[in-house]
């Protein structure tokens, strides 16, 4: 099974770099098919040459990452994502990994290498943060209460049973998205929901698999972002 991971950026030019060379790695050591696709979601140029360095440092020692996408303009999380994933052709699984490193190198390979020896087509599979048997969660207070409050509105309003809808670490197979493509429009914290509802409405089963994850400083979401998602929920239609 031949996977392609698409790291969605936006001035990540600090986080990437504590990131990605353990990835490749990892990735390198297991043996697995899994390229990497970098997109810059239209940063500024100081970003976008930031990550083409950092691109080309990767790309000396692990060929499995692509050139860098550099898009012209901001399009949002799901857009950055949508771009790659629209140009992935030969590859069976699309997945993606946020940058910030909150999902460890690790634990995303770990994830990835679960998902490709899995192999049936109608199963789009979700990490998720969860403090439970012998997995690790380090989040605020305040972000795990306002995560169970998102996720209890999804499951009550949309009906998906899964305890966490947003984590930055989900793969599915090709089939699925070049079916639902038409129908994806969310770029932005809606854009997770969306694929899980398109998976629903497609038939496919939605496997979760708990993972490692640590709370990452420089995010460049606030609360701004987080009230248009609850309104979104709340009064209009994903």
């Amino acid at each position: 099974m031949k996977t392609l991971l698409v790291i969605p950026c936006y001035c990540e030019q600090k986080r990437l770099p504590k990131f990605l060379p353990e990835l490749c790695q990892r990735i390198d050591a297991s043996g697995s098919e899994i390229d990497i696709q970098l997109v810059d979601d239209g940063s500024l140029e100081e970003e976008q040459a930031a990550l083409k360095g950092i691109a080309f440092d990767a790309r000396m020692r692990f060929p499995f990452v692509h050139p860098p996408r550099l898009l012209p303009q901001n399009l949002g999380k799901g857009g950055a994502i949508r771009s790659a994933w629209d140009k992935a052709d030969g590859y069976d699984i699309l997945a993606f990994v946020d940058a910030d490193g909150a999902a460890s190198a690790k634990e995303t390979v770990r994830f990835l290498e679960t998902v490709g020896s899995d192999g049936n087509a109608k199963r789009i599979h979700i990490a998720i943060r969860q403090a439970k048997g012998n997995r690790n969660l380090e989040r605020t207070l305040s972000r795990k209460m306002i995560a169970k409050g998102f996720n209890t509105l999804i499951n009550k309003r949309y009906d998906i049973q899964v305890t966490d809808t947003q984590c930055g670490l989900k793969a599915l197979p090709r089939a699925f998205y070049q079916n639902a493509r038409d129908t994806l429009r969310q770029n932005g914290y809606a854009f997770d929901l969306e694929l899980l509802l398109a998976a629903k409405n497609q038939g496919l089963e939605i496997s979760t698999l708990p993972i490692d994850w640590r709370e990452i400083p420089g995010s460049t979401t606030n609360m701004r972002h987080a009230l248009a998602f609850l309104l979104q929920i709340l009064f209009r239609k994903i």
